[in-house]
């Protein structure tokens, strides 16, 4: 049989760097309603639902013909958001897209999909190389390291790894780094357990989400791609947005 996919958008308001930043506006539209129109674009037609704190991101979800489903404002993250109502969300495969990822490539979803479905492994995250030394060392992009066959083994928002006796000028002359960004793909099971694990200390420290998966043991697969998206993080994000819209 084949699997079934649905793609789950986690939007909060309580943002802590951009607060309202979902509806926050980009080229006339809010950057949640971009995200939205991506993901319809996949060819796959995945059933596309918001998991949100607002009952202000539901209205919209709604007025696009988008299920909304209220969570607790207490959920640390956009993953603990989509379990804690599981049970409303059909799909064998459920992909975790944020909700500031407005110019997420549906055919980098279409391709993480079919990868999806023969994975080994309980979670799938996108991977791109950083090719700069200010791209390294920015907290915003986490970053991660894999095993040779491409699992990750741990995330971070430092540098990662370190570059010993070594000039942080020329570290990008020394060893390759990875960054990842928004959009995970989960097995159904993997995503039952998940309700069950707590955050662990290196998740809590690095505040990164993909921690909790690697402290409980599951293997996370890594999908490489070229061209990562631009997230809205900050003001600044939204501004480069606005100018890469009328570019």
């Amino acid at each position: 049989m084949s699997e079934s996919f649905s793609v789950v958008i986690p939007a909060r308001m309580a943002s802590s760097r951009l607060p309202g930043k979902m509806l926050s506006r980009l080229a006339g539209k809010p950057v949640l309603q971009h995200v939205i129109e991506r993901v319809r674009q996949v060819r796959l037609k995945p059933k596309v639902y918001v998991v949100t704190d607002s009952e202000e991101i539901v209205r919209l979800a709604q007025s696009m013909e988008v299920v909304g489903l209220m969570t607790s404002p207490d959920c640390t993250c956009g993953t603990e958001r989509i379990a804690s109502v599981l049970e409303k969300i059909p799909g064998d495969i459920i992909f975790n897209v944020q909700g500031d990822e407005p110019f997420m490539d549906p055919r980098l979803m279409e391709s993480m999909m079919e990868y999806a479905r023969t994975m080994d492994a309980d979670v799938l995250m996108p991977l791109y190389e950083l090719k700069t030394v200010e791209a390294v060392w920015n907290p915003a992009i986490a970053k991660v390291v894999c095993d040779a066959n491409g699992r990750a083994l741990y995330f971070s928002r430092s540098p990662i790894p370190y570059v010993r006796d070594c000039e942080p000028s020329h570290w990008l002359e020394q060893n390759h780094f990875w960054g990842t960004f928004g959009i995970y793909g989960f097995r159904r099971e993997s995503l039952e357990a998940y309700r069950h694990f707590s955050q662990s200390p290196c998740e809590r420290a690095e505040s990164l989400e993909q921690l909790r998966w690697i402290a409980n043991g599951y293997q996370i697969a890594t999908f490489r791609t070229e061209n990562p998206p631009l997230s809205i993080d900050t003001a600044e994000d939204l501004k480069r947005a606005e100018a890469m819209f009328h570019s």
